[in-house]
């Protein structure tokens, strides 16, 4: 019953902000060129639609560029990744040209397996790109040195 009870009052972070809070701007500043990635999750379990694209809009400095296949798999869903790694692997790479062909210097998401499974491809790989999660584009402010 406790657990029941909690559940209506869990939220994840851009429902909170957006919907909860009634906030888009947060006052962040991020001098950047960012790509944002939609997960699985984000988008079909938990319906956030465009509300971290709203706040990534209202972000001062921030360059949104759209992600060719924005709404494609990165291929690291709950045992996807064991169970195919083969399969996993190949969407991920086809998640990490895409991200790359934006010419952003930030992938961004909200979920921290996809950005675990693309931002380590693109380690990997050498990419000038970095996987960073919402929350610390959101966190950013002017004068602030970003790592």
């Amino acid at each position: 019953p406790e657990a029941a009870a909690l559940g209506p009052r869990t939220y994840e972070l851009t429902e909170f902000l957006v919907d909860v809070l009634g906030v888009t701007d947060v006052g962040a500043y991020f001098p950047h060129k960012v790509t944002y990635h939609p997960s699985c999750h984000g988008l079909r379990m938990l319906g956030l639609g465009e509300r971290p694209r709203r706040l990534l809009e209202a972000v001062k400095g921030l360059e949104l560029v759209e992600l060719p296949g924005a709404e494609e798999c990165c291929g690291f869903g709950g045992t996807f990744a064991v169970k195919n790694p083969d399969v996993s692997a190949a969407m991920g790479a086809d998640k990490v040209a895409n991200a790359v062909s934006t010419g952003a210097g930030v992938l961004c998401g909200a979920d921290n397996s996809c950005l675990l499974h693309v931002g380590g491809m693109l380690s990997r790989q050498g990419a000038p790109l970095r996987a960073v999660h919402l929350a610390e584009i959101l966190a950013s402010t002017e004068g602030e040195p970003w790592r």
